[in-house]
C-alpha cells in the first residue's frame, strides 16, 4: 500500500494544496503569544472584512445575547475572548478556502458545516462534562474533524465522487475504510495532515487523526481524541442507542443521565450559531449545487503566502541552527547579520553586546559590516539616555521602532536616537532586545528606511526568534567564556596556595637553621664541643632539600612518606632542642618534654613527624610570646601512640576549632598565612593518623594520634 504521507505531500507539487489565508496566518502567531495585547489581535481581526464582519455579527446575536450593541472590533474580542476569536476566524477562514468545494455536486457544504458545528458544540460539552482545562480547544477539534473530506475532494475529485455515493449510507468509519482501500490514505489523516502543514497545535492534529479509530484504542488515547471519538459518535446517533451510551461509559466512565443532558438543547444552539455565521440548514438531504466562483488571484495571494511562509521558515532553521552551532563571539555575530540579510534583506545593523560589570553596550560587527571602521570603539550605557529607543527597548523587553503612528502628533526624537540614525545610515530603526531567560544579553540595532519598515515589522515574529537564539548562543558562549577563565583563576589559585605551602615548610628549617647560627657562634667564641648541632643542621639542610626537589610538580603538595624505624622519644627531645637553645636567656618560657612510662619505637616518616610536632610548637611559642609553659606529652593506648602538645596561653576560640585546620585561616596576625596547621593535618592523615585540638581549663591542647 502507498505511504499516505506521500500522497499528501503531493499535493503541494500539483497546487491543490489549500492555502491559510494571510490574516490567520497572523492571528495565529499572535494568539500564540501570552504577552500579546487585545489591541493587536483586533488590529489583525479588523484587516479582514469577512472575519470583523462575523465578529460583531456573533458578538451581537442572540446566541451570546449582549446586553447592549458592540460596534468595535476590540471590544467584541474583550467580550468573546481570544480563544473564541481564534476559533471563529479559523471556521470562516476554513469556509473560504474550501469554498470552491460547493461547485461540485455530491457534497453539500452547508451539511458539511452543520454536521462540523455539532460535533463543535458536541465536543465542547463533553469537555466541559469532564471539566477538561480547554474547551475552546475541544470545540475547534470538534469544528475541523472532517476536514480532511473537503481536501481529498479538492485534491480527487474523480476518484472521491463514487466513494461518497457508497458511503453515504454508512458510519463515517466505513467510509474511511473505503477511502483507504481507492485513495490510500482516509480523510482523518487528511485532515491531521492539512492541519500539520497550517502549524496547528499537534494534539488537534492527533485527535483528528484518531477520531475513527476503534474504542478500545481510544480509551488509552490523550483527552482530546477521546473527546472528539465521543462527539463524533454521538452527532451520528440518538444518544439513547447502546452503543453511544457504552462509549461514553468506556471513555469518560459517564452515566446515561450526563450523556442525554450533553445533546439537550444542541439543535437549537446549531440552528443559533448557523443563522449568525450564514450556514443554511439542510432540512433534508439533498446537495447544494450554488456556484461561488473563487478568485483565482486571491487565490494565488495566499498560495504564495503559504511558499513564501515555509521558505522563509526553512530559512529561518537553518540559520538559527548555525547560530547554536558558533563557537565565538564573532561567528554568532556574522550568523545575526547574515540571518537579517537573507530574510528581511537588512545590510545596516549592529550588535550592542551587555558588558554585565559596567552596565555598558559595547558595539560589535563582522568584519564585512560597512560599520565596522565607524563603530570601532563605540558604547553607551542605556541608563544614561532613559528616553532612548535602546533604553525603552530594554524597559519593555520588546521589539521598538521609532517609525510613528500617522494618526499621532508627531513628536521629535531624543538626539540620542538621532544620532544613532545618523550612524546607521538610515531615516529610522528598529531594537530588539537579546534576551535569554529575561536576562539582557545585548540589543540588535537595525537602520530602516520609511518604505522597509512595515516589511520588517510585519515579520516580528521571526525576528524575535533570531534575536531569542542570538542571545541564547551569546550567552552560551559567554558561560563558556566565564567557565575557562574561572578555571584558569582556579589552577592559579591552586598554584599559589601549593607554592606558599611549600614556602611555609621552607620556612620551618630556615628558622631553625638561624636558631643554630647562634647556638654555634656562642659555642664556637666558648670553645664548646658543636658536632650534635652540625649533625642538626645537616638534618634540615637535608629537609629544604627535600622541599627544594618537590617544586618540579606544583600540583604535589608533598613527596610520598619516607618510612623507617624512629625511637619516638629520641625524635622528640631532636625536634625540643633547637627551640630550647634558642630561647634567650631573660625569657620566662619553659619548655618540657613527658615520655610515656615505656619506650616507642614507630615506623614513619621521620620528616613528615618532625614538620608536625615543630609546627605545633611554635604555635604555641607564639601564643605565649614571652612567658609560659609548653609540654610535649606522650602516652600509648592499645594500637595507638597520642602526642600532646601543651601550652597555658590564652587559648582559641572554641567556635574557631572548625576552620583552624583549613587553609588559609588564621587567628594570629595578617602576617601569617594560616598554612601550619592545614600542613600538619594533611602529613597526619598521610601516616594513618589524626590531629585534633581542644581547650580545657586554660591548657590548650594539639594532639597527634598514630597507629604503632
Amino acid at each position: 500500500m502507498n505511504n499516505p504521507q506521500k500522497i499528501l505531500s503531493s499535493l503541494k507539487v500539483t497546487g491543490n494544496l489549500p492555502s491559510m489565508p494571510q490574516v490567520l496566518i497572523q492571528l495565529l502567531d499572535s494568539c500564540q503569544d501570552p504577552e500579546v495585547e487585545i489591541q493587536a489581535i483586533a488590529t489583525i481581526v479588523d484587516k479582514d472584512a469577512a472575519i470583523s464582519a462575523k465578529v460583531l455579527q456573533l458578538v451581537n446575536s442572540a446566541f451570546i445575547g449582549t446586553r447592549r450593541a458592540i460596534r468595535s472590533i476590540e471590544q467584541a474580542v474583550v467580550y468573546l475572548g481570544m480563544d473564541t476569536v481564534r476559533n471563529l476566524a479559523i471556521s470562516i477562514s476554513v469556509q473560504q478556502v474550501f469554498r470552491r468545494v460547493e461547485t461540485n455536486g455530491l457534497l453539500s457544504i452547508d451539511r458539511f458545516w452543520h454536521h462540523s458545528y455539532t460535533n463543535g458544540l458536541l465536543a465542547r460539552n463533553i469537555a466541559q462534562a469532564i471539566q477538561y482545562p480547554d474547551p475552546s480547544e475541544a470545540y475547534l477539534a470538534g469544528l475541523l474533524h472532517d476536514i480532511g473530506k473537503l481536501l481529498l475532494w479538492m485534491a480527487f475529485p474523480g476518484s472521491y465522487a463514487p466513494l461518497l455515493l457508497k458511503g453515504i449510507r454508512c458510519h463515517n468509519a466505513r467510509l474511511a475504510f473505503l477511502e483507504e482501500e481507492k485513495l490510500h490514505v482516509n480523510h482523518c489523516q487528511a485532515g491531521a495532515w492539512l492541519c500539520e502543514q497550517w502549524y496547528l497545535p499537534s494534539l488537534l492534529a492527533d485527535a483528528i487523526r484518531f477520531h475513527h479509530h476503534p474504542i478500545d484504542e481510544v480509551r488509552h488515547a490523550l483527552p482530546l481524541t477521546k473527546i472528539v471519538c465521543l462527539a463524533d459518535l454521538l452527532s451520528h446517533n440518538q444518544p439513547d442507542v447502546p452503543e453511544c451510551m457504552a462509549a461514553a461509559a468506556q471513555l469518560f466512565a459517564m452515566d446515561d443521565a450526563t450523556v442525554i443532558q450533553l445533546v439537550s438543547g444542541l439543535d437549537e444552539e446549531v440552528e443559533q450559531l448557523a443563522e449568525q455565521l450564514g450556514i443554511r440548514i439542510p432540512r433534508l438531504a439533498r446537495t447544494s449545487h450554488d456556484k461561488e466562483p473563487e478568485s483565482e488571484e486571491a487565490h494565488r495571494e495566499t498560495s504564495l503566502g503559504l511558499i513564501t511562509r515555509i521558505r522563509d521558515i526553512s530559512q529561518l532553521n537553518g540559520l538559527l541552527e548555525s547560530l547554536l552551532r558558533a563557537e565565538d563571539q564573532d561567528r554568532i555575530i556574522a550568523a545575526v547579520e547574515q540571518a537579517l540579510k537573507i530574510l528581511f534583506n537588512e545590510d545596516l545593523c549592529l550588535l550592542m553586546l551587555a558588558e554585565h560589570s559596567s552596565g555598558r553596550m559595547i558595539a560589535r560587527t563582522s568584519r564585512d559590516n560597512p560599520l565596522m571602521r565607524e563603530t570601532e570603539g563605540f558604547f553607551f550605557i542605556p541608563d544614561d539616555h532613559p528616553d532612548s529607543l535602546p533604553h525603552r527597548a530594554i524597559h519593555h523587553r520588546c521589539l521598538m521602532h521609532s517609525f510613528q503612528d500617522k494618526s499621532k502628533q508627531p513628536s521629535p526624537s531624543p538626539l540620542f536616537d538621532t544620532q544613532l540614525f545618523h550612524l546607521l545610515g538610515c531615516q529610522g530603526m528598529a531594537v530588539v532586545p537579546l534576551l535569554c531567560r529575561d536576562h539582557l544579553e545585548g540589543l540588535l540595532l537595525i537602520g530602516l528606511q520609511a518604505h522597509s519598515f512595515r516589511a520588517l515589522t510585519s515579520q516580528a515574529g521571526a525576528l524575535q526568534m533570531v534575536a531569542g537564539h542570538a542571545a541564547i548562543a551569546f550567552q552560551l558562549e559567554r558561560i563558556r567564556r566565564e567557565q575557562s577563565e574561572r578555571i584558569a583563576s582556579e589552577r592559579l589559585q591552586a598554584a599559589t596556595l601549593v607554592a606558599r605551602k611549600i614556602g611555609h615548610e621552607i620556612n620551618n628549617p630556615l628558622a631553625i637553621l638561624r636558631n643554630y647560627l647562634h647556638i654555634l657562634e656562642r659555642k664556637i667564641s666558648q670553645g664548646q664541643d658543636i658536632v650534635q648541632e652540625l649533625a642538626i643542621i645537616d638534618g634540615e639542610l637535608e629537609r629544604l632539600a627535600q622541599v627544594t626537589r618537590g617544586l618540579d610538580d606544583l600540583s604535589r603538595e608533598h613527596t610520598p612518606p619516607r618510612r623507617e624505624q624512629i625511637d619516638l622519644h629520641r625524635h622528640l627531645r631532636t625536634i625540643l632542642t633547637p627551640f630550647q637553645a634558642a630561647l634567650p636567656p631573660e625569657s620566662q618560657i619553659v619548655l618540657t618534654l613527658q615520655p610515656s612510662a615505656h619506650p616507642v619505637v614507630l615506623d614513619l616518616d621521620p620528616g613528615h613527624l618532625h614538620q608536625i610536632v615543630h609546627n605545633l610548637v611554635q604555635n604555641s611559642l607564639d601564643a605565649l610570646q614571652s612567658k609560659g609553659t609548653i609540654t610535649l606529652r606522650t602516652e600509648i593506648d592499645r594500637n595507638q601512640v597520642r602526642i600532646h602538645v601543651e601550652d597555658d596561653g590564652p587559648g582559641i576560640d572554641p567556635a574557631h576549632f572548625n576552620d583552624i585546620f583549613n587553609a588559609g585561616f588564621s587567628t594570629k596576625n595578617d602576617t601569617h598565612r594560616g598554612l601550619g596547621l592545614s600542613i600538619a593535618a594533611a602529613l597526619a592523615k598521610q601516616m594513618g593518623g589524626t590531629l585534633s585540638g581542644a581547650v580545657l581549663n586554660g591548657t590548650t591542647t594539639f594532639t597527634l594520634a598514630l597507629p604503632t
